[in-house]
């Protein structure tokens, strides 16, 4: 995966092929399979529609494409983005924290589209600098993707939804919402 990882960012989808990337995810993550091989399924749909979806992807220019992305947008645009990125991936690790408490938050999260189109390729994030660069690639997803911006909008509408209904803390101030 660091190889394929390494050309994707320099190079771009140019340099790395759809299949090759798949592969890779493939030895990297032999417990999942199923969704690599739906992923896989969507890519040859689109290639014989003739479309190649990692052309709309954050990656699809590589590191200097995001940087260009990154460099030509206005400063309210870029801080928007970053701002909703992070409080974005922010929710979603506090909601998936009470999930144990309280499965069915889970369940709400996983049926909408966005669990998989943001929350498992972008949005579960590790702390630390790795966490800082999925954010950060999420900024571009949003800047470039209008139409994926607006989702994780709607997305986050369902987060703060549930951070109303299963309060954390629900002695603090009466609680949630009564259902």
């Amino acid at each position: 995966m660091t190889d394929a990882g390494a050309r994707l960012l320099l190079g771009g989808v140019a340099d790395l092929g759809s299949e090759e990337l798949l592969e890779a995810s493939e030895e990297a993550m032999p417990n999942h399979t199923e969704m690599i091989e739906q992923i896989r399924d969507e890519h040859r749909r689109a290639e014989l529609s003739g479309t190649n979806p990692l052309t709309r992807s954050p990656w699809a220019q590589g590191l200097p494409g995001m940087l260009r992305t990154v460099e030509a947008a206005n400063d309210r645009d870029l801080c928007h983005a970053v701002y909703t990125c992070t409080l974005a991936t922010g929710a979603l690790h506090d909601l998936m924290g009470r999930a144990s408490a309280k499965p069915e938050i889970l369940t709400l999260l996983t049926e909408d589209v966005m669990w998989r189109q943001w929350a498992v390729v972008g949005g579960i994030t590790p702390k630390g600098a790795p966490g800082l660069a999925a954010v950060a690639l999420n900024t571009v997803q949003y800047l470039t993707e209008p139409e994926w911006a607006a989702q994780l909008g709607r997305y986050m509408f369902l987060m703060h939804n549930l951070d109303v209904a299963y309060p954390e803390h629900p002695d603090i101030l009466g609680g949630g919402m009564e259902a």
